[in-house]
């Protein structure tokens, strides 16, 4: 998937992911799943910290020197940039990651959805001129080149609606 493509998909995963906001009530927000799990809340806030993080990751691949010898993404990774989405069995959060998710308000999550959405459409046009070989390392999935950081988002994105749609059916 090309960078245009990536970063269109992202926003519309956004779009939903705000939809979503407008329907759901604050107190419904912030509950917990009656099985356990992270409330939609703490989804948004996780995919939210998870985007600035890769965004920060962008903006690193940009100003990178050029390695042509670097490696690149895991194979792992690759297989998952191929088919475009994550393993159907659940995966957990690293526990740094998992250790910073907390309850936030709609408001917040609002707010820093378009944020991110807005980052990404400011570096659009210096992340299609940055050389491929350009590549910060993910803790996971290797050294990811910026067109890989951005499938990554848009991958990460799509896979949370698929848990936030899972919580408001429980509840």
């Amino acid at each position: 998937m090309s960078i245009p493509a990536s970063a269109l998909s992202i926003k519309e995963a956004i779009t939903t992911y705000l939809a979503v906001l407008k329907e759901i009530d604050e107190d419904d927000f912030v509950k917990p799943p009656p099985k356990g799990g992270w409330s939609s809340s703490e989804i948004y806030c996780h995919v939210i910290q998870v985007n600035a993080r890769s965004i920060l990751a962008l903006e690193r691949c940009i100003h990178a020197k050029s390695r042509h010898r670097s490696s690149g993404p895991t194979l792992l990774a690759r297989l998952i940039f191929y088919v475009g989405r994550f393993p159907p069995f659940k995966i957990k959060s690293p526990p740094n990651i998992a250790s910073i998710v907390t309850c936030i308000s709609k408001e917040q999550a609002k707010n820093d959805l378009i944020k991110s959405t807005d980052k990404i459409k400011q570096l659009l046009p210096k992340l299609i001129k940055t050389p491929k070989d350009n590549r910060i390392r993910h803790p996971r999935f290797g050294r990811l080149n910026p067109e890989e950081w951005l499938r990554f988002i848009e991958i990460h994105t799509r896979h949370h609606l698929k848990q936030l749609e899972r919580v408001r059916k429980s509840s």
